[in-house]
C-alpha cells in the first residue's frame, strides 16, 4: 500500500493505492482499510455522503462528526474504506484539520497520522485460498463494529469473516501536518485593540448619523420657507 498527502493546507486529501498479488487479486474478496484520524482531524459527512452518492467512494464513518469544535475537545476516530480486491485500487479520503488553543510557547502545531490496517474477507471456498504468509495471524478473525466504525476480535459467541493483512507500506513522506496556533500573548493587547476600535467606530458613527439628521433637517426647514414665500 503506498500512501500520500496534500503537502499544504487545512484541506488536504489522503490518497491511498493498494496494490494486491495476482493470487489475491483473482480471489472473491473485498478489503477494507481501517484508518485511525487523531482529534486534530475531522472529517465531512456530507462531502463523503456526496462521494458515496455518485460511487466515487465507498466507505463507513461516524453519522455525526462536529466540525466547529476545537482540538482539544475532540476525540479520534475511525474511517472504514471498502474495495474489492484488484491488481492496483486507487482512493482518495477528504480530510480537514482542526484548529488549536491558542498558545503561548508555539506558533505551530505538529499533526501525525498514523499508519492504517487492511483487513479482507471472502467468500469460504477462496478465503481457503490465501497465503498464510500473507495474513499476520491466519488464525485470528475480526468482526466489523459499524457502530464505532472499526474492527473487535472475534469471541467465542460470535463467527466473523474479517482477517488482518499483512502489508508492505510506502510513504515518501511523512503523514504529518503543520498547523498554525494563535498566540495567546497578545489576547490582552488585542482585545484593547479591538475595544478601541469599536468603541472610537460607534462614536464615528453616532456623529455621522446626527451631522447627517441635521442637515436633512436644515434642508427640509428651507424647502418649507420657499414654499411658504411662494405662496
Amino acid at each position: 500500500m503506498r500512501i500520500e498527502m496534500d503537502p499544504v493546507g487545512m484541506h488536504r486529501k489522503l490518497k491511498y493505492t493498494i496494490e494486491f498479488a495476482e493470487a489475491i487479486a483473482n480471489l472473491n474478496c473485498e478489503y477494507m482499510i481501517a484508518q485511525q484520524l487523531p482529534a486534530a482531524v475531522y472529517i465531512s459527512t456530507d462531502e463523503l455522503d456526496d462521494l458515496q452518492r455518485f460511487k466515487m467512494l465507498n466507505a463507513k464513518y461516524p453519522k455525526f462528526v462536529d466540525v466547529e469544535i476545537i482540538t482539544e475537545k475532540a476525540k479520534p476516530f475511525s474511517v472504514l474504506l471498502r474495495g474489492s480486491t484488484k491488481i492496483k485500487d486507487p482512493i482518495q479520503l477528504p480530510i480537514h484539520f482542526r484548529y488549536h488553543a491558542a498558545s503561548r510557547t508555539t506558533t505551530l502545531a505538529k499533526v501525525k497520522l498514523g499508519a492504517p490496517q487492511l483487513y479482507i474477507s471472502c467468500t469460504n471456498d477462496d478465503k481457503q485460498l490465501i497465503d498464510k504468509a500473507l495474513l499476520e495471524e491466519y488464525d485470528k478473525f475480526y468482526c466489523l463494529d459499524e457502530s464505532a466504525t472499526d474492527f473487535v476480535e472475534q469471541t467465542e459467541k460470535e463467527k466473523c469473516n474479517w482477517q488482518r493483512l499483512h502489508m508492505e507500506l510506502s510513504i515518501d513522506k511523512p503523514l504529518i501536518a503543520e498547523i498554525p496556533k494563535g498566540d495567546a500573548n497578545a489576547y490582552v493587547p488585542v482585545l484593547c485593540a479591538t475595544l478601541i476600535i469599536s468603541w472610537g467606530a460607534t462614536v464615528w458613527i453616532m456623529l455621522t448619523t446626527r451631522k447627517a439628521a441635521k442637515r436633512i433637517n436644515k434642508q427640509i426647514a428651507e424647502e418649507e420657507l420657499q414654499e411658504e414665500k411662494l405662496e
